[in-house]
């Protein structure tokens, strides 16, 4: 059976760590000095440490644990609530109802000035970018399918003056965000990293670039576009658009465990966290004055195709998006469309593809046999889930999809062999990216080096995150380098 998965680097403990450094009963024992709430119960050594209790839970040196809290509770008499409407955001818990909705209102009305006036912090991009961060505290109103097409509009309580939680410039009496194009896309970059996108780039919809979205989807002579779930239809303004193309990161460091965890908590969350994040960027558009289209993983188009065209990444032996900084660690390209003017963003050539031909690492270990082998990339449309007019290489997307729901819960191989998904803290690997995209003869020689150096490796299946530290996870499971 084809090896599983890659070794990124090796990971050691604090436990190992404090072990080379040859610290022992003595070190432990220091007192006061730092470990003072260690020391009293005499461990010998950190083994028999890491097997106190006191090891499942660490708190600062400072903090000691009691048996009743520093608030006083008087429990024979505590008052029982019997529902949220006693919160004090809950307008029910006020003694006359219509004092709350007067606060809130006079809340906005000192919004809309702060917005008016321009006030730095509070100006229309800031309040648009603090209600997408809002994003997933209310329900969606729409039909289901609708409302992620042309925006997340999450409505709130109706006594309040403006029942819509999140407001347009129209709304706030000032005309909507201005900026050229290169401001726009320096705007939006900023804004998506805070919501959560690794990188974005843009591409201007034309004769050629509609072709990348499905054919369900059309353009009218309408202000606004439109969907009817019932007819399969969703349509889109025929005017000047862009499609935003976000990157969203998933768990690198998921990824060094087995196919089982990394579909836990890789895979399937970045999928999640890729449609919040697309319903966030949708709020923000809406709060510049701007209309925004998509905002699910799969409501616009081909999400590979996007990503070449905007210069997120090259096209990749497995049919999949390779970034020269994340390799093929992306769950997805997240694309939504807009009618805000953007810069748009080439695509690249970092010898991506180039390698590819020599490499093939991924169809080597792929488990199920779906990822080409041929030499070199080929025109496709000889079989249903290949496209015509695109000269690459081809999964099987039958032999992919048996292999990943026929037992196991998912399958990521092809991704977490492949040379470009790495920790990038190295220096060394930053250059062989380097020889990668400027000397491709180097590119069999660099291949049979991961192998050396144990990249994709079987990994330990008895060693998983649940043996490790809480606070040595990282927080998401994304570790600190640029993925």
């Amino acid at each position: 059976m084809a090896k599983s998965n890659t070794k990124h680097h090796s990971t050691v403990g604090r436990r190992e760590f404090m072990k080379m450094l040859g610290v022992g009963a003595g070190a432990v024992g220091l007192g006061a000095t730092g470990m003072g709430a260690f020391a009293s119960d005499g461990f010998k050594d950190l083994d028999e440490m890491m097997a106190s209790p006191l090891a499942e839970r660490k708190l600062p040196f400072w903090v000691k644990e009691v048996d009743e809290p520093t608030v006083k509770i008087d429990w024979d008499n505590m008052q029982v609530f019997e529902g949220p409407e006693k919160t004090l955001f809950n307008p029910a818990s006020w003694e006359n109802p219509q004092d709350y909705f007067e606060i809130y209102n006079r809340n906005i009305a000192s919004t809309k000035k702060n917005v008016q006036d321009n006030v730095p912090g509070l100006s229309l991009k800031d309040r648009a970018l603090a209600d997408a961060n809002c994003w997933g505290w209310g329900g969606r109103s729409g039909a289901s399918l609708a409302a992620p097409w042309d925006g997340a509009h999450v409505q709130a309580n109706p006594q309040w003056e403006h029942p819509t939680m999140y407001y347009t410039p129209e709304q706030y009496g000032v005309p909507k965000y201005k900026g050229t194009p290169e401001e726009n896309a320096r705007m939006l970059r900023t804004a998506g990293r805070i919501m959560g996108a690794a990188d974005m780039g843009f591409v201007k919809l034309d004769d050629r670039t509609k072709k990348l979205l499905w054919g369900k989807i059309k353009f009218e002579n309408v202000e606004k576009g439109y969907a009817d779930p019932a007819k399969n239809k969703f349509v889109l303004p025929d005017k000047d658009l862009w499609a935003i193309c976000s990157v969203i990161p998933q768990s690198l460091w998921m990824q060094q465990y087995t196919e089982r965890m990394s579909w836990a908590s890789s895979n399937t969350m970045s999928y999640s966290r890729a449609n919040i994040y697309g319903n966030r960027i949708s709020v923000f558009l809406r709060g510049l004055g701007y209309q925004a289209y998509g905002g699910d993983t799969e409501a616009v188009g081909r999400l590979v195709g996007f990503g070449v065209m905007s210069g997120m990444g090259e096209y990749g032996r497995a049919g999949i998006l390779v970034s020269p900084q994340w390799g093929t660690n992306i769950r997805t390209v997240l694309v939504t469309i807009t009618d805000l003017p953007l810069a748009v963003t080439k695509p690249i050539n970092a010898g991506i593809t180039k390698f590819c031909e020599a490499c093939k690492k991924c169809g080597e270990m792929c488990p199920s046999g779906a990822i080409s082998l041929e030499d070199k990339p080929f025109w496709g449309g000889q079989a249903a889930c290949q496209a015509e007019g695109i000269k690459g290489w081809y999964m099987d997307s039958k032999k992919c999809y048996s292999y990943m729901l026929g037992g196991e819960p998912d399958c990521s191989r092809c991704q977490t062999v492949c040379p470009f998904t790495k920790f990038d803290e190295a220096v060394l690997h930053d250059l062989i990216r380097l020889s990668i995209g400027s000397a491709p003869m180097l590119n069999s020689a660099i291949r049979k080096m991961d192998d050396i150096f144990g990249y994709g490796e079987e990994p330990d299946l008895k060693k998983t995150p649940w043996d490790l530290d809480p606070m040595d996870i990282p927080l998401y499971g994304l570790d600190n380098s640029r993925s």
